[in-house]
Protein backbone atom coordinates (compact mmCIF):
# COMPACT_ATOMS: atom_id res chain seq x y z
CA UNK A 1 0.00 0.00 0.00
CA UNK A 2 1.44 3.46 -1.06
CA UNK A 3 0.52 6.61 0.72
CA UNK A 4 -0.05 9.87 -1.43
CA UNK A 5 1.57 12.62 0.96
CA UNK A 6 1.11 16.46 0.21
CA UNK A 7 3.30 18.66 2.86
CA UNK A 8 1.25 22.16 2.33
CA UNK A 9 3.89 24.74 3.51
CA UNK A 10 3.45 27.91 3.94
CA UNK A 11 3.97 31.06 1.78
CA UNK A 12 6.72 33.08 3.46
CA UNK A 13 8.75 30.72 4.63
CA UNK A 14 9.66 27.03 4.57
CA UNK A 15 9.85 26.62 7.93
CA UNK A 16 6.57 27.82 8.41
CA UNK A 17 4.11 25.08 8.18
CA UNK A 18 0.85 24.57 7.52
CA UNK A 19 -1.51 21.63 8.11
CA UNK A 20 -0.63 18.73 5.22
CA UNK A 21 -2.42 15.56 4.59
CA UNK A 22 -1.77 11.96 3.43
CA UNK A 23 -3.85 10.18 1.73
CA UNK A 24 -4.17 6.36 1.60
CA UNK A 25 -3.43 5.61 -2.42
CA UNK A 26 -6.24 3.58 -4.52
CA UNK A 27 -5.53 3.25 -8.48
CA UNK A 28 -8.77 3.55 -9.79
CA UNK A 29 -12.26 3.89 -8.09
CA UNK A 30 -15.10 1.16 -8.38
CA UNK A 31 -15.74 1.82 -12.19
CA UNK A 32 -12.28 1.41 -12.89
CA UNK A 33 -11.56 4.97 -13.91
CA UNK A 34 -8.33 6.78 -11.80
CA UNK A 35 -9.34 8.51 -8.72
CA UNK A 36 -8.88 12.44 -9.05
CA UNK A 37 -8.77 14.49 -5.72
CA UNK A 38 -10.08 18.59 -6.14
CA UNK A 39 -8.29 21.07 -3.74
CA UNK A 40 -8.20 24.76 -3.15
CA UNK A 41 -5.05 26.11 -1.67
CA UNK A 42 -4.84 29.94 -0.83
CA UNK A 43 -1.23 30.94 0.35
CA UNK A 44 0.15 34.79 0.97
CA UNK A 45 3.73 35.85 0.02
CA UNK A 46 5.65 39.03 -0.31
CA UNK A 47 6.70 40.58 -3.73
CA UNK A 48 9.51 39.54 -5.36
CA UNK A 49 9.67 36.03 -3.21
CA UNK A 50 8.28 32.41 -4.61
CA UNK A 51 4.99 31.81 -2.95
CA UNK A 52 5.36 28.36 -1.65
CA UNK A 53 2.17 25.70 -2.00
CA UNK A 54 2.73 22.02 -1.48
CA UNK A 55 5.58 19.02 -1.59
CA UNK A 56 4.32 15.48 -2.78
CA UNK A 57 5.59 12.41 -2.88
CA UNK A 58 4.99 8.55 -2.94
CA UNK A 59 5.39 6.67 0.00
CA UNK A 60 5.38 3.02 1.41
CA UNK A 61 4.11 1.83 4.58
CA UNK A 62 8.16 0.84 5.53
CA UNK A 63 8.91 4.28 4.13
CA UNK A 64 10.41 3.77 1.28
CA UNK A 65 9.77 6.62 -1.41
CA UNK A 66 8.14 5.51 -4.70
CA UNK A 67 8.63 7.02 -7.71
CA UNK A 68 8.24 10.80 -7.59
CA UNK A 69 4.91 12.13 -8.71
CA UNK A 70 4.41 14.63 -12.16
CA UNK A 71 2.92 18.11 -11.68
CA UNK A 72 1.39 19.56 -14.81
CA UNK A 73 -0.10 23.13 -15.12
CA UNK A 74 -3.06 23.31 -17.16
CA UNK A 75 -3.79 26.80 -16.02
CA UNK A 76 -0.39 29.30 -16.00
CA UNK A 77 -1.14 32.23 -14.20
CA UNK A 78 -0.82 35.84 -15.91
CA UNK A 79 1.74 37.75 -13.70
CA UNK A 80 4.16 34.88 -13.11
CA UNK A 81 5.55 31.81 -13.53
CA UNK A 82 4.62 28.43 -12.05
CA UNK A 83 7.56 25.89 -10.98
CA UNK A 84 8.51 22.91 -9.33
CA UNK A 85 12.22 21.72 -7.85
CA UNK A 86 13.23 19.22 -5.18
CA UNK A 87 12.68 19.83 -1.61
CA UNK A 88 12.89 17.46 1.58
CA UNK A 89 9.72 16.64 3.52
CA UNK A 90 9.89 16.44 7.36
CA UNK A 91 7.67 13.04 7.46
CA UNK A 92 6.88 13.98 11.03
CA UNK A 93 4.50 16.88 10.21
CA UNK A 94 2.52 14.48 7.77
CA UNK A 95 -0.34 13.05 8.94
CA UNK A 96 -0.81 9.74 8.28
CA UNK A 97 2.88 8.94 7.52
CA UNK A 98 3.86 5.54 8.82
CA UNK A 99 5.57 7.04 12.30
CA UNK A 100 7.41 3.81 13.37
CA UNK A 101 9.09 3.68 10.26
CA UNK A 102 9.60 7.01 9.45
CA UNK A 103 10.73 8.75 12.14
CA UNK A 104 13.75 10.99 11.31
CA UNK A 105 12.90 10.32 7.46
CA UNK A 106 13.14 13.59 5.67
CA UNK A 107 13.07 12.19 1.89
CA UNK A 108 12.67 14.41 -1.39
CA UNK A 109 9.29 15.45 -2.63
CA UNK A 110 8.21 17.72 -5.65
CA UNK A 111 7.77 21.60 -4.61
CA UNK A 112 4.76 23.45 -6.31
CA UNK A 113 6.19 27.50 -5.91
CA UNK A 114 4.64 30.30 -7.83
CA UNK A 115 7.05 33.49 -8.74
CA UNK A 116 5.11 36.91 -9.22
CA UNK A 117 6.29 39.05 -11.92
CA UNK A 118 8.92 41.59 -10.44
CA UNK A 119 6.53 44.54 -8.82
CA UNK A 120 3.29 42.20 -8.57
CA UNK A 121 0.97 43.13 -6.02
CA UNK A 122 -2.42 41.53 -5.96
CA UNK A 123 -3.84 38.30 -6.51
CA UNK A 124 -3.36 35.92 -9.04
CA UNK A 125 -4.99 32.62 -9.72
CA UNK A 126 -3.94 29.04 -11.65
CA UNK A 127 -4.32 25.34 -11.59
CA UNK A 128 -2.45 22.44 -11.57
CA UNK A 129 -2.47 18.96 -11.39
CA UNK A 130 -0.42 16.29 -9.30
CA UNK A 131 -0.47 12.98 -11.45
CA UNK A 132 0.74 10.17 -8.81
CA UNK A 133 2.59 6.94 -10.50
CA UNK A 134 -0.43 5.19 -9.95
CA UNK A 135 -2.33 6.76 -12.26
CA UNK A 136 -4.64 9.07 -9.35
CA UNK A 137 -4.43 12.60 -9.66
CA UNK A 138 -4.74 15.71 -7.32
CA UNK A 139 -6.52 18.95 -9.21
CA UNK A 140 -5.55 22.18 -7.22
CA UNK A 141 -6.86 25.17 -7.74
CA UNK A 142 -4.17 28.06 -6.12
CA UNK A 143 -4.77 31.48 -5.15
CA UNK A 144 -1.38 33.50 -4.20
CA UNK A 145 -2.06 36.68 -2.62
CA UNK A 146 1.28 38.52 -2.97
CA UNK A 147 1.65 41.83 -1.33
Amino acid sequence: MLLRAAMLIGGLSLLAAAPAQAQTASPASADGKAETTKTEVERTGRMGRDVIFATYLTLSKDCKVGASPHVEFPVPPKTGKVGTRTSAINLRAVPGAPRRNCIGTSPNGVLVYFRPDRRFKGEETFTYRVVYPDGSSREVSAKAIVQ
